[in-house]
């Protein structure tokens, strides 16, 4: 083979290139587009094939590298395996029309191509290296290598653009005084270019430190959280205070589409795209979820295709290809959902098969090719088209040799041909033959039925680089648990072993990871949705069962991707209750499973919330029906995260959970009846660890609990149904172990009462026994004592009102007594003896309410939301102790009004999570930050 170059500024011309068989004509254009303000990484590389004396028309396989004059040293390849100028290991697909085609170099949106570095350039002599595979003939070295003029060297541009000097490109240190010129820096600076990222660790505040301000000037104004003395004693002086104003924000984590099944979803190398489907409507709606960060991010609807279910879905390695389907009528159309601009663009209909539904489509590089389906009732199809994305056109298939008229088949892409096989004609005729189609030729080779699996359809296909693995599906409501491996090199089939494979299931889901087929979901004959599976091995023909554990519920016409290292499903019916818009990842290394992030959970009243230190853990609850499930929610990532149900407590409410500094206690609770159990959850493992019920207290709801620093002490509650209880335990989850507490003399039975803990004792205080009561006392475990609470005066008796210890006293406020709400509170101090109260005054605070929230700041206690009996309010204050004064929480943001929700404190912020108003449980998120104090210091 030889190679003539004769290039000019911007072009070189390439010679004949001998293929085995068959000449090649070739020529390429090599240019970088030019932009000032960034050049771009990329080499636009155009070329002309031409096999023997006709141009070649089709996808052609490409493979480039650039290397040393001596073709010794390899710079870059297409896919970065080559070494030494060895051929790369991968090819790039390229359409080739009348024998032009273009690519970029380096551009990573296409498949097997990456990045062209600029140090590549750093070389004094690079040469473009080219292989060509046109199918029959085999991969084919062009010669000889053509060098990179000048132009390709743009990105090392010599003519510095303006702007083009960043940070990155000079050296630590080579900036100095002697570069600039006196004064030059402080005058030129913008103002408010200088943010932290400019200012090394520390530098900031070394220059705000007692005695170095000098990086403010004079009369510069410093905001200071706390009165700062050494501000002072540096010469600042004190001008005054100002106040932030508190706000509200709805945290709002992208959440999932809304349940659904027969939708349809791609994987574009970082995300999940799901679209379409149905539930109780027809969608044309979808999501884009990123397992990396678990988050769900929303689809644009503008000038997304119509809604339908039972469509195909492709990815082109840039965009989404959605087109056929069903809804009132079955669709010829369809769109392009481009995930980078978040933008949808029609798909072509001029050539476009007739409209379908229940088809196979698959993605070859170039085209979209759509074969089979029914167009209603049993009015099936064996024709089809290609759908060239690039040039938006359709080609007409050949239906010589195709196979029978079909729907609910399956079909794949081997690189050369796209395999059809099995399926239904929709009037109980079954199939298991099937044929290849050859897009370059346009024509059809039968598969033979020799050792096939029995006739089926609903089952699944996937293509491991050599076969077609076939399993499960069935006829009418019989489903299969048999399969076979389909060599389309030999035309032969070869049967699944069936030793540990999966159980009877039809409309399941199969991936392919590289090694192995995972199988999982389905129905059965009952018909059952499925949550069990297992993995195939080709290599070894075995199956290995796929573990349970935290595995998403049941489903059938879900949809499963392979990412590349997990398999994430998601979706479908569980023929129980309905349509599911939430899911699992699965890990086949370690053989676990982890949820996919279904934003919050489902709305709740009479749950329980912890704060972590980094997370907000919401469990347990009701809304119609009694829950154990839970969610965790990041403020800093602002995203959810599923609490296992695997090993999970039984659903219930008005139970209590402490957190411990590791995990979070459930203890207790109501279902219909009283529980004495309990569990420990490990966010960081995201398991649970039943209590151990010897020597636990018996059952209670409507109790208090505290932690301790290293016990839970449960007290008083009610059995249900039986008497009151003035009784209780302590829990050490180290020994996992209980130990009662000693009864307390003369203090009543009572629930709904409150409980704080100081450091060293355990307050409890008012509730409720058929009497409504304001009397408390003090629990000391050292020594397993009580000290009794001195009476409130003036604090009439209540229950069901809020508690929050300050670091030196307990605030109560708020509560009923049945009949009387109440807006007013008193401050206990546990001096010795039996302490003393000071009286919370009601000027400027909240209306009498109960069910309502409070939290301690750190100087404030926040109080929001509740009800009356009549009212269900979305309104607040912040009471300050320090001068028994109330501020207003603004309503503007607030969440909807509410009650029976739940809210912690992040250290800076209140997050309100969850509750009802008689009409709606809500399960959305909102954060709180209280207006604050800032002290201004002014430099003389």
């Amino acid at each position: 083979m030889r190679q003539v170059s004769s290039f000019g500024n911007t072009r070189g011309n390439h010679g004949l290139a001998r293929f085995a068989g068959a000449f090649a004509a070739f020529s390429c254009f090599l240019f970088v587009p030019c932009s000032f303000s960034q050049v771009p990484p990329l080499i636009n590389y155009q070329g002309r094939v031409a096999v023997g004396t006709v141009n070649f028309e089709g996808t052609g396989q490409f493979k480039f590298a650039l290397v040393n004059a001596a073709g010794t040293t390899t710079y870059w390849s297409n896919d970065g395996t080559s070494t030494a100028g060895s051929e790369p290991t991968a090819a790039v697909a390229l359409d080739v029309t009348k024998g032009l085609y273009a690519v970029l170099l380096g551009d990573v949106s296409r498949p097997n191509m990456t990045v062209v570095p600029a140090t590549v350039f750093t070389n004094a002599d690079v040469r473009l290296r080219v292989w060509f595979n046109n199918g029959p003939n085999g991969s084919q070295l062009l010669a000889p290598d053509q060098r990179i003029a000048a132009v390709g060297y743009s990105m090392m541009a010599g003519n510095v653009p303006d702007g083009a000097i960043t940070s990155a490109k000079i050296a630590a240190g080579a900036v100095g005084s002697s570069q600039l010129a006196a004064g030059a820096a402080a005058a030129n600076i913008a103002p408010g270019s200088i943010s932290g990222v400019q200012l090394a660790p520390g530098a900031a505040g070394i220059n705000l430190g007692a005695g170095s301000q000098s990086g403010v000037g004079s009369g510069g104004l410093i905001l200071s959280a706390t009165e700062n003395v050494a501000l002072v004693n540096s010469g600042y002086v004190r001008i005054g205070t100002t106040t932030t104003a508190d706000a509200w924000q709805q945290r709002v984590n992208g959440a999932p589409p809304a349940a659904r099944y027969i939708h349809a979803g791609v994987w574009t190398g970082s995300e999940m795209i799901v679209w379409g489907g149905i539930n109780a409507i027809v969608l044309n709606d979808g999501g884009r979820y990123n397992p990396a960060a678990n988050s769900w991010s929303a689809m644009s609807a503008f000038g997304a295709p119509s809604a339908r279910y039972f469509h195909t879905a492709v990815w082109t390695g840039s965009e989404m290809i959605v087109w056929g389907g069903l809804n009132s009528s079955n669709f010829n159309d369809g769109g392009r959902y481009n995930p980078a601009g978040n933008s949808w663009t029609p798909v072509n209909t001029t050539g476009a098969p007739p409209g379908r539904y229940s088809h196979a489509a698959v993605w070859t590089g170039s085209e979209m090719i759509v074969w089979g389906g029914t167009s209603g009732g049993s009015s099936v199809l064996n024709n089809g088209g290609r759908y060239h994305a690039l040039l938006n056109t359709w080609a007409t298939m050949s239906a010589s040799g195709a196979p029978s008229s079909r729907a609910n088949l399956t079909a794949v892409w081997t690189g050369t041909e796209m395999i059809v096989w099995g399926g239904d004609n929709g009037i109980n005729t079954f199939f298991n033959d099937g044929a290849r189609y050859f897009p370059a030729s346009n024509t059809w080779a039968a598969m033979t039925t020799t050792l096939a699996p029995a006739v089926r359809s609903n089952h699944s296909a996937v293509w491991t680089g050599t076969e077609m693995i076939v399993f499960g599906g069935g006829i009418g409501g019989l489903a299969w648990n048999d399969g076979g491996r389909y060599q389309p090199a030999s035309n032969t089939w070869v049967a699944l072993p069936s030793t540990l494979a999966p159980t009877l299931r039809r409309s399941h889901a199969a991936v392919w990871t590289g090694s192995e087929m995972i199988v999982w979901g389905g129905y059965n004959d009952t018909p059952t949705a499925l949550n069990t599976g297992a993995r195939y091995n080709p290599v070894g023909n075995n199956w290995t069962t796929m573990s349970t554990t935290a595995a998403p519920v049941g489903r059938n016409l879900f949809t499963a991707l392979w990412t590349g290292s997990e398999m994430i499903v998601w979706g479908g019916n569980d023929t129980a209750t309905g349509f599911r818009n939430d899911g699992g990842r699965y890990n086949p290394v370690g053989d676990t499973w982890a949820a996919v992030n279904n934003a919050a959970p489902g709305g709740r009243r009479a749950h329980t919330a912890v704060w972590t230190g980094s997370e907000m853990i919401v469990w347990g609850g009701f809304n119609g029906a009694f829950l154990n499930t839970g969610g965790r929610y990041n403020p800093a990532g602002n995203s959810w995260t599923d609490v296992t149900t695997s090993g999970a407590p039984a659903p219930r409410n008005l139970h209590t959970a402490v957190w411990t500094g590791s995990e979070m206690i459930i203890w207790g609770g109501y279902n219909g009846s009283g529980f004495n159990d309990g569990a420990r959850y490990n966010p960081a493992g995201n398991l649970w660890t039943l209590v151990n019920p010897a020597g636990a207290p018996g059952q209670r709801l409507a109790h208090t609990a505290v932690w301790t620093g290293s016990e839970m002490i449960v007290w008083g509650g009610t059995a249900f149904g039986a008497a009151y209880l003035n009784n209780g335990a302590r829990y050490s989850p180290t020994g996992d172990s209980w130990a009662l507490v000693n009864p307390a003399s003369g203090l009543a039975p009572r629930v709904q009462h409150s409980a704080v803990w100081t450091g060293s004792e355990m307050i409890l205080w008012g509730g409720f026994n058929g009497s409504v009561l304001n009397d408390g006392a003090r629990y000391r475990p050292v020594g397993d004592s009580w000290t009794a609470v001195n009476p409130a005066s003036g604090l009439a008796p209540r229950y069901q009102h809020t508690a929050v210890w300050t670091g030196s006293e307990m605030i109560l406020w708020g509560g009923w007594n049945g009949g009387v709400y109440f807006n007013d509170g008193g401050r206990y101090t546990p001096a010795a003896g039996a302490g003393s109260w000071t009286a919370v005054t009601t000027s400027g605070g909240p209306g009498p309410r109960f069910e309502h929230t409070a939290v301690w700041t750190g100087s404030e206690m926040i109080i929001w939301g509740g009800d009356n009996g009549i009212n269900y309010f979305n309104d607040g204050a912040r009471y300050n102790p320090a001068g028994n004064s109330w501020a207003a929480v603004t309503p503007v943001g607030a969440p909807a009004i509410r009650s029976l929700h739940t809210a912690v404190w992040t250290g800076s912020e209140m997050i309100v999570w969850g509750g009802w108003n008689s009409t709606a449980h809500f399960n959305d998120t909102f954060s709180h930050t209280p207006g604050r104090v800032l002290y201004l210091y002014q430099r003389p």
